[in-house]
């Protein structure tokens, strides 16, 4: 989904005061107050193929404790061909351990992800948007497994995983924004893939052209955004339902992160380090989101909502050093942290702060690094995640 812009406007640079981090015993009331999460929504529409043939389609718009990977510079992108980077095999258990999932494209998942691509590119030339390439990055494929096998629909999984948390576990380096779909039949499909199509079709037509009511245009915005160049497709279905993921990404550095080990003086020191595409736009500011230690949750669960996610809890950011005697500018409100180093250019990122403090603050969760080129989290270079216990 579109991460709401207006949570990130708040933190500005300039006023080198800003309030103390709130407490522990404050912490409840700053979540409730601080957190901004679009209306759950669901867009209901029964157009025909036949007399014989209905669908209901739905949509939702969209931006574990387990360990991440910290080794190898790259983005978690493949641009290889369709066919070596996926794996055919039939539906099974999806779930995310120990940053590993079984994820199962069905047999046409590479007709499929062409036609699905074609049809977002299309849209983006129509709205004078330039044309995104097609990833393989699992998040996409293991998300609709997971609806697929466990019957449900959101952003949220039985894991109580957000979407840029398995974009981390599994592999992501970049910037992930969601979009999820699906398309329900009242005959069966029968492994059609020209059906399978036509209710891709549908969804994305749905989710550029009549999204205003049901979402905000929040899809339509992720679809269309400039600054994604990358889009992984989820696609899972049965003889009745087809789960429909999309997995807008904005990887423009091949890049490396890692954390420290628990046991250091420091333990959630983080550094990113790796090299920019050509035309990479300049960071400024680091933005880090808090949300609580994910928990399963149930079918009812999530059926019931929150269906929609935002980029978790504000609380504050890294900043660049403001000259060689250290120090830096300061967020008007929130944690400010220094970076201990800042370093970008066209051949090369290095990256170096602490989280420390943050967890310090607000305790074991999840944090997640927006490496961001503007004033909000939809300018983010990065969506990474970092588990802390």
């Amino acid at each position: 989904m579109k991460i709401d812009r207006g949570l990130a406007r708040s933190l500005q640079t300039g006023d080198p005061t800003p309030p103390s981090p709130p407490n522990r015993r404050r912490r409840a009331a700053a979540l409730i107050l601080v957190a901004f999460v679009l209306m759950a929504a669901f867009l209901v529409a029964a157009p025909s193929l036949s007399a014989a043939l209905r669908r209901a389609y739905s949509t939702l718009s969209g931006q574990s404790t387990g360990g991440i990977p910290t080794s190898g510079f790259s983005t978690g992108t493949s641009t290889g061909s369709c066919s070596s980077a996926v794996t055919i095999q039939p539906l099974s258990n999806p779930d995310i351990l120990n940053g590993s999932a079984v994820v199962a494209y069905p047999s046409d998942y590479c007709t499929l992800a062409g036609f699905a691509l074609k049809q977002i590119n299309n849209d983006r030339a129509a709205n004078g948007t330039g044309p995104v390439a097609l990833s393989f990055n699992r998040a996409a494929q293991q998300h609709a497994d997971s609806m697929l096998y466990y019957s449900y629909f959101s952003h949220f999984d039985t894991q109580g995983y957000k979407p840029y948390m398995r974009y981390t576990l599994l592999g992501g380096r970049g910037a992930d924004f969601e979009n999820v779909a699906y398309s329900s039949y009242a005959v069966g499909l029968l492994g059609r893939t020209a059906a399978i199509e036509d209710a891709i079709s549908s969804l994305e037509h749905l989710m550029v052209y009549n999204d205003a009511v049901c979402c905000n245009n929040g899809h339509r915005y992720n679809i269309l955004n400039p600054l994604h160049n990358y889009v992984s497709i989820g696609v899972a279905y049965n003889s009745t339902y087809v789960f429909f993921d999309e997995e807008f990404q904005n990887e423009y550095l091949n890049l490396n992160l890692s954390v420290a080990a628990p046991s250091s003086p420091s333990p959630y020191h983080v550094t990113m380090q790796g090299a920019p595409i050509p035309g990479t736009p300049t960071p400024t500011a680091i933005y880090v989101a808090f949300d609580g230690t994910p928990t399963p949750e149930t079918r009812a669960q999530l059926d019931s909502g929150p269906h929609e996610y935002g980029p978790g809890t504000l609380l504050g950011g890294v900043l660049p050093p403001a000259g060689p005697f250290g120090g830096c500018n300061q967020f008007t409100t929130g944690i400010t942290v220094c970076a201990s180093r800042w370093a970008f250019n066209a051949s090369a990122i290095y990256i170096s702060f602490s989280l420390d403090e943050f967890v310090k603050d607000y305790g074991p969760g999840v944090y997640t690094i927006y490496l961001v080129t503007g004033p909000s989290t939809d300018t983010a270079l990065t969506t990474l995640s970092v588990f802390a216990s």
